[in-house]
């Protein structure tokens, strides 16, 4: 069952855009991340842990986190209406393990937008609300949105 996404604040014609992009990304397809939230410099991302997202140790994959941010942080960059898909860098760091049906939740904002750069910040928690891992990432800032 699909997650209805809740809008708290961004205009709806680019609440419906940020919608059908989450929908028809075969990468976010393949991996199964839903938009939950969006509002103006915030976006929410959720994602269940299933077996094609573990490691060797049974874990989720560090690369699917990974993932559940960029998607989360992108997100919130375009709510601002700003067009922004360029990463430059990201930062990681893993607090807990994400396990086999877990309900992953990431929460992804805007802390600056600048003329040319644009940085997120993420925070990824269970189902329980336990901190699994923290995030940062700087994007290039191409400028406004068509």
């Amino acid at each position: 069952m699909r997650i209805r996404a809740v809008n708290k604040g961004i205009d709806g014609e680019l609440f419906n855009e940020l919608i059908d992009m989450n929908e028809n990304t075969p990468y976010h397809r393949l991996l199964d991340i839903d938009i939950s939230m969006l509002d103006r410099g915030m976006a929410e991302v959720t994602a269940t842990i299933q077996e094609k997202h573990l490691n060797p140790a049974g874990n989720a994959h560090g690369g699917m986190l990974f993932s559940l941010f960029d998607t989360a942080m992108g997100m919130a960059v375009r709510t601002m209406g700003r067009y922004s898909i360029t990463s430059l860098d990201m930062d990681m760091n893993f607090i807990a393990p994400a396990r086999l049906g877990d309900t992953i939740k990431v929460v992804g904002r805007v802390v600056h937008l600048g003329r040319s750069t644009v940085v997120s910040e993420g925070e990824a928690y269970n189902q329980d609300g336990k901190l699994i891992a923290i995030c940062r990432e700087t994007f290039f800032n191409f400028g406004l949105m068509d």
